[in-house]
């Protein structure tokens, strides 16, 4: 059975294990700081649709790459 995502769509314990990933990223990188990471974190525990989840990494900048490999491009570029 094919699963269509609508916004009522529950999430899995493999989405909020995205999203804390994708957090812990934007912590590392610096957009997020500890008190913003520990209250998203928190968050995407009690987030029950796709919907809510995705709003707490929505203004996040996608995670950077491979630093070494050179193939990033500044922002604006």
């Amino acid at each position: 059975m094919i699963r269509r995502r609508s916004p009522q769509t529950r999430v899995r314990d493999s989405d909020r294990l995205r999203a804390r990933t994708r957090l812990d990223a934007a912590y590392d990188e610096g957009q997020l700081t500890a008190e913003q990471r520990r209250d998203l974190v928190a968050r995407t525990e009690t987030a029950t649709t796709l919907p809510e989840l995705a709003d707490l990494v929505r203004d996040l900048e996608p995670p950077v790459e491979s630093e070494g490999d050179g193939a990033e491009s500044p922002p604006g570029d």
